[in-house]
């Protein structure tokens, strides 16, 4: 029986402790942020909203209108750092349920009022509805490239710009649809040729979804020691798996034959199969389970999961690694909640 064994990387801190404790100060906060935004003094409320949510994390936070049927949201975010997405999930996951005052969301939601919203940025307000856009569809990324420009955007310091425009953007698209949607963003002084406004942004983005189920891309590259090829797995975006954690890389060994290709027949299916069976082992694929897709080359297939670090054991896929016949078998378990390891795949 071919060997296999298991390597665990150290994993970071259970935050849910953090997140009981910023709901039990909200149960006893929550009448008084309540009675400040009625008075229409939200400032009243911002210092201890601030200081529990920095208690879970570096994550930002707002008081905004209600999307959902309550008069106000209360949002806490990742702020466009992927690694805190998961953090983010879990503190909305913890919350009461929503009632005709407050609402909750783990994301900045898109601003479906035809006046938009005015932010307020090194003093000067800038009205979203007068943010435009030029654009570019990325169809190979599936994704928009944008040149945003506002007319205040010349009285503005460089990093005033940039953070005017990516609160535009969560305005006009809602902060996770950035995430899917939104490819490289250059911040243009000048207005650019054909811009259009952002508001029409979201119809755009809304026909970019995906219609069926995932795809299955292949690719094929290169290294000084043999070629590489393999699936990826499109869309496979961060923020609908976002209580999906931790990167759990599983190396299959096999026979090798020209520049450590396989020389296994029929080795894609075999491929396919067990990769069917791990993310079976593993609970099925969902929220807490993903398969993002494997490399094959230099005597090994490399296959690429993300699970839910705090309620998936990986452990469970040693019987299935025990099953590959075809030379030794491990896994690499790593806390990646950035999704960096396979950054190189979703480029």
């Amino acid at each position: 029986m071919p060997l296999f064994r298991r390597k665990q990387a150290a994993t970071a801190a259970d935050p849910r402790p953090a997140i009981a404790g910023f709901w039990a100060w909200w149960e006893g906060a929550r009448a008084d942020v309540a009675a400040a935004l009625a008075d229409g003094e939200p400032q009243r409320a911002a210092p201890g909203i601030a200081a529990a949510v920095r208690a879970v994390g570096e994550l930002d936070w707002e008081l905004a209108a209600g999307t959902e049927g309550a008069r106000h949201g209360l949002v806490v975010s990742a702020g466009g750092k992927p690694e805190l997405r998961a953090l983010a999930q879990r503190w909305w996951l913890a919350a009461p349920p929503a009632d005709e005052t407050f609402e909750y969301h783990p994301a900045r939601q898109r601003d479906t009022a035809d006046s938009g919203r005015t932010l307020v940025v090194d003093d000067f307000e800038l009205p979203t509805i007068e943010f435009v856009a030029g654009t570019r569809y990325d169809e190979q990324r599936g994704r928009l490239d944008l040149a945003v420009h506002h007319p205040l955007f010349p009285l503005l310091g460089d990093e005033s710009r940039l953070r005017a425009t990516f609160l535009a953007l969560d305005s006009a698209l809602g902060e996770d649809d950035v995430e899917r949607f939104v490819g490289s963003v250059h911040v243009a002084v000048d207005q650019p040729v054909d811009a259009v406004p952002l508001s029409s942004l979201g119809p755009l983005v809304d026909g970019l979804r995906p219609a069926g189920g995932a795809a299955w891309a292949l690719f094929q590259g290169s290294t000084r020691k043999g070629p590489v090829v393999g699936t990826i797995r499109r869309p496979f975006s961060r923020v609908d798996r976002p209580l999906a954690d931790t990167h759990v890389a599983v190396e299959l060994r096999y026979a090798s034959v020209d520049q450590g290709m396989p020389a296994v027949p029929d080795f894609a299916e075999q491929v396919a199969r067990w990769e069917q069976q791990a993310v079976a082992a593993l609970g099925g694929d969902g929220e807490h389970v993903g398969l993002a897709g494997h490399e094959t080359g230099l005597g090994r297939c490399l296959g690429h999961l993300y699970v839910d670090g705090l309620t998936v054991d990986p452990a469970a896929l040693d019987p299935v690694l025990a099953g590959w016949p075809h030379g030794p078998a491990r896994t690499h378990v790593t806390h990646d909640p950035a999704w960096r390891a396979i950054g190189h795949l979703l480029a």
